[in-house]
C-alpha cells in the first residue's frame, strides 16, 4: 500500500519552523525524544520505546557448524522485520530499501565492531559453535528506526543467556537452565547509533542537522547521517546518505553530539538492567504485562509503608482512662398513633416548661398594659341588621330594590 506523500504546504512549513528553531514536537534541534527500555521475561527480550517509535527485539541462540573462512569463531545473524503493523507502506516478506540499509546499519555497528567477542561462542573449533540470532521487530513507525533498532538489539544481546555447554572428549552436553545457570554473553563495549536529518535551504550552502527525526522530518529531508559511537567516544560505524552538502566542521560537531547521547544511552541500558535483576531477584512481578499495569492510571504506585501497631492498644488504654465520664439523661418515651415513637429528655422538657411560663408572663403583660373594657358582644347577624335603615318599594317599575347603607 502507497503511503500519502507529503503536501508543499506541510513540507514548507516545516522547513520554515526548522530555520527558525523550531520543531513540530516543540524540541530543539539536537534534542531527542523520550527512551524507554523494557525486559521480558525470558532471556534476550526486549522492548524500546523511542517516542512513539516502538521496536521489539529477541535473541535466541544454537548450535550449528562454523563458516570456513572463520573456523573457531561464532556467528552473528541480524534479521530486521518491517510489516504492515509498523506502517501501511511495509509489505509482508518483502524487504524494502529502508529495511535493506537499518538491517546492514546495524550489522556494521554491532559486528564489525567487534562489540560481541565470536571466539567465546566456539565450541568445538571447526565442528561446532554458537550461533546468535537478533531479531528485530518493528511495531510501530514515527521515525528514526536506526536508533531504536540499535537500542533495542544491544540491550537484547547484553540482557541474554545462553545454556551452558560441557565437553568430554567428542561429546557436548547442552545444560538446561533448571540444571545450572546459564551464560551471558562477551560484550567487551555499548556501541550506539545516532541519526541526524540533514535539511538545506533553496539558494544556500548552509546546512542544517537536527537529532532524532520524526517521520515527517524524515520524508521531508534531503540526508541523513548516521553515526555509530560506544561510551568510550569510539567510532564504530559511519553511513551517510542524501544529496546534502557536508561540512568538515559539521561532521566534526554531529560526531561529539553523537558521543555524548551514546554515553547516556548506555548508562540507561546499564541502569535497566540492573533493575532487571534485581526484579528477578527478588522475585517481583516484570515482563511486558506488568509494565503495561505500572503506567495504567489505575495503578497506585506509591511507595509501601510499615505501620507500627505495638503502640496503639496502650493508646487506646489511656484515652479511654483519661475521657470524662459523661451521665446518662433519663428520657421519656412516648408512642404516637401513627406508629411512631417519640424520645423526649427531661431536660427538654424543662426548657419547654419555662418557655411556655415565659410565653404567660408575657401574655399577662400585655393584658396590664392594654387599656381595653368590653360592654357587649353581638354577633355577625345582628351587626348587619344594624346596617340597614331604610327599604324603599318603587311600584310599577322593574328596578330592582335597593338598599342604602350607612356606615358603623
Amino acid at each position: 500500500m502507497k503511503e500519502t506523500p507529503v503536501s508543499i504546504c506541510e513540507k514548507s512549513f516545516l522547513l520554515e519552523g526548522l530555520w527558525e528553531g523550531k520543531r513540530l514536537d516543540g524540541r530543539s534541534w539536537l534534542e531527542e525524544r523520550n527512551l524507554e527500555i523494557t525486559f521480558g521475561k525470558d532471556w534476550g527480550s526486549c522492548q524500546v520505546c523511542l517516542g512513539r517509535t516502538r521496536v521489539l527485539a529477541q535473541v535466541s541462540a544454537q548450535v550449528t557448524e562454523p563458516r570456513v573462512a572463520r573456523p573457531n569463531e561464532g556467528i552473528l545473524m541480524v534479521n530486521v522485520e518491517l510489516s504492515p503493523i509498523a506502517a501501511p507502506k511495509f509489505d509482508v516478506g518483502r524487504m524494502t530499501e529502508e529495511g535493506v540499509e537499518i538491517n546492514r546499519t546495524i550489522e556494521r555497528c554491532l559486528k564489525e565492531s567487534r562489540c560481541l567477542d565470536l571466539e567465546s561462542l566456539c565450541i568445538i573449533s571447526e565442528e561446532k559453535v554458537w550461533t546468535v540470532r537478533l531479531d528485530l521487530h518493528i511495531l510501530n513507525h514515527c521515525g528514526n528506526l536506526t536508533d531504536a533498532c540499535s537500542v533495542a538489539g544491544l540491550a537484547a544481546l547484553s540482557h541474554f543467556r545462553r545454556p551452558d555447554v560441557t565437553l568430554k572428549g567428542d561429546l557436548v552436553t547442552l545444560h538446561p537452565i533448571n540444571e545450572r545457570d546459564p551464560v551471558p554473553l562477551a560484550v567487551h563495549h555499548h556501541p550506539v547509533t545516532s541519526t541526524f536529518a540533514m535539511f538545506q535551504m533553496a539558494g544556500t550552502s548552509e546546512t542544517l542537522a537536527v537529532c532524532d527525526p520524526s517521520r515527517l522530518e524524515e520524508e521531508c529531508m534531503g540526508g541523513k547521517m548516521v553515526i555509530g559511537v560506544n561510551a568510550y567516544r569510539e567510532i564504530c560505524t559511519l553511513h551517510l546518505a542524501g544529496q546534502v552538502l557536508v561540512d568538515k566542521k559539521l561532521v566534526l560537531k554531529l560526531t561529539n553530539t553523537a558521543a555524548e547521547k551514546a554515553k547516556k544511552i548506555v548508562e540507561k541500558i546499564k541502569q535497566s538492567l540492573a533493575k532487571e535483576e534485581e526484579l528477578r531477584k527478588s522475585g517481583a512481578s516484570r515482563g511486558f504485562a506488568a509494565q503495561v499495569r505500572a503506567m495504567s492510571i489505575m495503578q497506585n504506585i506509591a511507595a509501601r509503608k510499615e505501620v507500627d501497631f505495638s503502640k496503639v492498644s496502650r493508646e487506646a488504654k489511656s484515652v479511654v482512662k483519661h475521657t470524662k465520664v459523661i451521665a446518662e439523661v433519663p428520657s421519656k418515651v412516648s408512642t404516637g398513633e401513627e406508629s411512631y415513637v417519640e424520645v423526649v429528655p427531661e431536660t427538654m422538657e424543662g426548657i419547654d416548661s419555662d418557655d411556655d411560663d415565659t410565653k404567660e408572663g408575657i401574655d399577662s403583660d400585655d393584658d396590664d398594659t392594654n387599656d381595653l373594657e368590653i360592654t357587649a358582644e353581638k354577633t355577625r347577624e345582628e351587626i348587619i341588621n344594624e346596617k340597614i335603615t331604610e327599604h324603599i318599594d318603587l311600584d310599577d317599575s322593574e328596578e330592582e330594590e335597593t338598599v342604602m347603607l350607612t356606615t358603623v
